[in-house]
C-alpha cells in the first residue's frame, strides 16, 4: 500500500535552463543587422538546422502549432479533406487540423507504440484524406518508415509532428528524413528553446516553396493565400546559438537515462518498448504501468515531487475532449496506451543526487 504524504520531501524540476555562452553575442548579431522574420540571422538559423539534420530546406516559424499549420500548407487539399492522426498527440497538433477547415479522423496506435497501427491505417484512408501526421511522444522513435511505405503507396503525404522528437533516430537516421515534411517546436519546455518557435523541413523543392510562401503572406503577390507565421530575428539569434549544443545535450539526456534505467529493479514497471532500430531522444523517460492502472504511479511520484506530463495534462485519447467529441472513433489500443504511462524528466538540469531520488521512489512504489 503507498504511503500518502502531505508534502514531497523533495520537487525535482520539470525543466532546465536553456542558455548557452553564444546566446548574448548572437542576439547582439541580430540587433545590429535585422530583427525580421526575412533578416540574415533567420537564413543563418535555417542553414544551421539543415546542415544539421541533412535536409534541403528549413523554414522557421512562430511557434510548434504554426509549424504543423505550415506543413499543411505544403499539401494540396480542399476544405474538408481529411488528416489521420492518433489521438493520443497532444491538442496543438488538431487544432491547425481545424483551423485550415479541414477534418481530423482517428487512426488508432500500434501496441505500446505512439505509431500509426498499420491495418487501422488502410481503413482510415479514404477518397479525401489528404495528409497523415504521426506524432511520436516524449521522444520516442515510432515505425515511421512502415507508415511512409503505406502512405507513398496511397500517393498520401505524410507529415511528421516531432514537438518532441529532435534528434531522434530511426534505424541509423534521424526520425525526422523518414517522411514527407517535419515540423518542430521549440517552445520553452522542449528539447530546444527559442522561448517560442518552431520550424518546417522538407527535401522536396515544391513543398518548400509552397510552405514558405504560406508563412509570409503568400509572398504578397495576391496568387496564393498565406498568413504571416514568420520566426523573429531574436529568438532565431537563440535557436541559431543553441542549435550548436544540440548534440552535447542529447548526450547529457541520454546518459540520465541509462543511470536511472540501471538504478531501476521494480517488476511493477517497465520503460515503454524502444521500436526496433530506433534511438529515444530522451526528452523524457517513459514508464508503463505493469498489470495496473497507470494513473496510480502517475499520482504517487506527483506526491513525491517528481514531475509527470501525464499527470499536468491529464493525457486521454482526443476524441474525449468536448471540441473533438463529433469526430470520435474509438481507438482501444490508445485508450490503454495513455491510461498506462508516466514520463520522468531527463533533461540535463538533472544532478547525480536528483536521479538517485528519482530512483528510490520509483523503487519503492507498489500498486494498492
Amino acid at each position: 500500500m503507498n504511503q500518502a504524504i502531505s508534502r514531497p520531501t523533495r520537487v525535482i524540476a520539470d525543466k532546465c535552463g536553456h542558455d548557452t555562452a553564444d546566446d548574448v553575442p548572437e542576439l547582439q548579431r541580430a540587433l545590429a543587422t535585422g530583427l525580421t522574420g526575412t533578416s540574415q540571422i533567420v537564413e543563418d538559423y535555417e542553414t544551421a538546422l539543415a546542415v544539421l539534420y541533412g535536409v534541403r530546406h528549413v523554414i522557421a516559424v512562430s511557434s510548434g502549432a504554426a509549424s504543423v499549420t505550415a506543413a499543411l500548407a505544403g499539401v494540396r487539399f480542399q476544405p474538408g479533406d481529411e488528416v489521420i492522426v492518433a489521438p493520443t498527440c497532444p491538442i496543438c497538433t488538431v487544432l491547425p487540423i481545424l483551423s485550415l477547415g479541414l477534418v481530423p479522423v482517428f487512426c488508432d496506435v500500434a501496441p505500446d507504440s505512439f505509431g500509426l497501427d498499420p491495418d487501422d491505417l488502410q481503413r482510415c484512408i479514404g477518397p479525401r484524406t489528404c495528409a497523415v501526421i504521426e506524432v511520436p511522444m516524449w521522444g520516442y522513435p515510432i515505425a515511421s518508415h512502415t507508415t511512409w511505405a503505406s502512405t507513398r503507396q496511397a500517393g498520401i503525404p505524410l507529415i511528421q509532428d516531432l514537438a518532441h522528437a529532435h534528434l531522434t533516430r530511426l534505424n541509423g537516421s534521424w526520425l525526422a528524413q523518414h517522411g514527407d515534411i517535419s515540423c518542430f517546436s521549440t517552445h520553452d519546455c522542449k528539447f530546444m528553446s527559442t522561448g517560442e518557435g518552431g520550424f518546417v523541413m522538407t527535401d522536396d523543392d515544391e513543398r518548400a516553396s509552397r510552405i514558405r510562401a504560406y508563412t509570409r503572406f503568400g509572398n504578397l503577390t495576391g496568387e496564393t493565400l498565406g498568413i504571416n507565421l514568420k520566426l523573429g530575428g531574436l529568438q532565431a539569434a537563440l535557436g541559431l546559438a543553441r542549435s550548436r549544443q544540440l548534440e552535447s545535450r542529447l548526450h547529457q539526456r541520454q546518459d540520465n537515462r541509462r543511470q536511472l534505467l540501471e538504478r531501476l529493479d521494480n517488476p511493477v514497471i517497465r520503460e515503454l518498448p524502444l521500436t526496433p532500430g530506433g534511438e529515444a531522444n530522451a526528452y523524457a523517460l517513459l514508464l508503463q504501468a505493469v498489470g495496473h492502472d497507470g494513473r496510480e504511479l502517475v499520482h504517487y511520484q506527483q506526491r513525491h515531487g517528481i514531475p509527470s506530463d501525464i499527470g499536468k495534462y491529464d493525457n486521454q485519447p482526443l476524441y474525449q475532449l468536448p471540441l473533438l467529441a463529433q469526430y470520435r472513433r474509438d481507438c482501444p489500443n490508445a485508450a490503454r496506451l495513455l491510461r498506462s504511462l508516466t514520463t520522468v524528466p531527463l533533461h540535463p538540469g538533472l544532478a547525480d543526487d536528483d536521479l538517485a531520488y528519482i530512483a528510490k521512489v520509483l523503487n519503492d512504489y507498489s500498486p494498492a
